[in-house]
């Protein structure tokens, strides 16, 4: 526990700044007269029954929390571990989405143990869920978190109503902002559409979707079916709900996210099958004579192909040589699709990407949509005048001005 000017002494503990407050209580980090670290509950001035009883609540389910509690007094709590911050806090955006949800299934872990005694939690904000010194995530009790905002069940905001079934519509909001780092918006669909989460995995969407349907009897019904689901998001024919007006998009082999960039091959390792048949040469939707420049992309040892339109070459041949390559993280938040991606030096910046073996199962439409979207999102972050995207030893799209065209599959090849 740091210490500050605002350190007191409450019940025999150096009590330090508050954590965080919920109704009525509110949580500082302290060390007590045996140099523990320890969690401060402290009672306020109530208003209501429920919220007294929600400070009780922390004391009857300890066990089931994962918190033991050290010392008990009429207006404070002693507990352990002690927070040393809030689930909303942590370093998602550093975060690769399967390290995310492992974070997402201690939680889950833990409305699983509520569940099995049949005591719902209540909502479920990333406000007033606490984590230790290792960031794991612990809960300070059931229903600490206020019944209004944007996690908050629809019965539960209208009716006041809180069971089993509304855990699992506050669970799926919170998916959804472990997934998109931001809080989910306000739905009013009987079943969400989800539209701006169509970039992530289709598995995941349709998890979201089937657990924060308006209707108590259209979501998921029990926590365990959650769960499964959420341990195969990657097979997504077989999870959650379909939206009948919205298609799924990151699907099949594309319902993940990679952990990693591959490690591109030295031309040495990649020796020729002599069974293995030459693949057909596919015209490309737009046609231009390609003008091929071999390793543009020096550091991670690809081929380039450009299309043969009015450009200077010798300005991206002198720009390659100060590429920065994108972390793993910078390039999953442009498109999932991205295996390798780097940005030049000069400026203004130009954008390479790399795509895997996916991209040749998006139609054209959303080759498109998808290549505009990762060019866009560039040109807001870095800057970028203009942008290449390749697949092997191929161009297969390029923003230019203002305009993205989209190749159809090249498979020409290198010599």
């Amino acid at each position: 526990m740091q210490e500050t000017a605002t350190n007191a002494f409450v019940a025999g503990v150096l009590v330090g700044k508050p954590i965080f407050r919920a109704p009525g209580i509110v949580v500082h980090g302290g060390l007590d007269g045996e140099d523990r670290e320890v969690a401060v509950i402290v009672l306020q001035a109530v208003t209501t029954d429920g919220q007294k009883l929600n400070f009780e609540n922390i004391v009857r389910y300890a066990e089931t929390s994962g918190i033991e509690i050290i010392k008990e007094e009429p207006h404070v709590i002693l507990a352990a571990p002690e927070p040393k911050g809030i689930f909303r806090d942590l370093p998602w955006s550093s975060w690769r989405l399967e390290q995310r949800l492992r974070h997402f299934r201690d939680v889950a872990e833990i409305i699983k143990r509520f569940h099995a005694i049949e005591v719902p939690v209540g909502t479920l904000s990333p406000k007033y869920i606490a984590v230790d010194d290792e960031l794991k995530p612990f809960f300070l009790g059931p229903r600490i978190a206020p019944r209004s905002g944007a996690y908050v069940p629809p019965e539960t905001a209208s009716e006041r109503r809180i069971d089993l079934r509304s855990d699992l519509y506050a669970l799926g909001r919170l998916l959804y902002f472990v997934v998109a780092g931001e809080d989910p918006p306000r739905e009013a669909r009987d079943i969400p559409m989800l539209e701006e989460l169509g970039s992530y995995p289709a598995g995941i969407v349709r998890i979201i979707r089937k657990a924060t349907c308006r209707n108590p009897d259209d979501r998921y019904q029990f926590i365990e079916d959650f769960l499964a689901d959420l341990d195969r998001y990657r097979e997504h024919t077989g999870v959650g709900m379909v939206h009948p007006d919205i298609d799924d998009r990151n699907t099949g082999i594309l319902s993940m996210v990679p952990d990693a960039p591959e490690e591109a091959q030295p031309d040495s390792a990649k020796a020729a099958d002599p069974s293995e048949k030459p693949r057909e040469q596919v015209a490309p939707v737009v046609v231009w004579s390609p003008l091929k420049i071999k390793r543009a992309f020096h550091g991670f040892g690809l081929a380039l192909a450009f299309a043969g339109i009015a450009f200077l070459v010798s300005d991206y041949l002198d720009a390659h040589r100060a590429l920065r390559a994108l972390t793993p993280h910078e390039s999953g938040d442009l498109s999932s699709f991205i295996s390798q991606a780097s940005v030049t030096q000069s400026q203004p910046p130009v954008l390479f990407a790399h795509v895997d073996d996916s991209w040749e199962l998006l139609s054209e439409e959303r080759r498109l949509e998808e290549a505009e979207t990762m060019f866009r999102a560039a040109k807001a972050r870095w800057g970028t005048r203009d942008g290449f995207i390749h697949r092997g030893n191929a161009l297969v799209a390029q923003y230019w001005g203002e305009e993205v065209i989209v190749f159809g599959s090249l498979h020409g090849d290198t010599e």
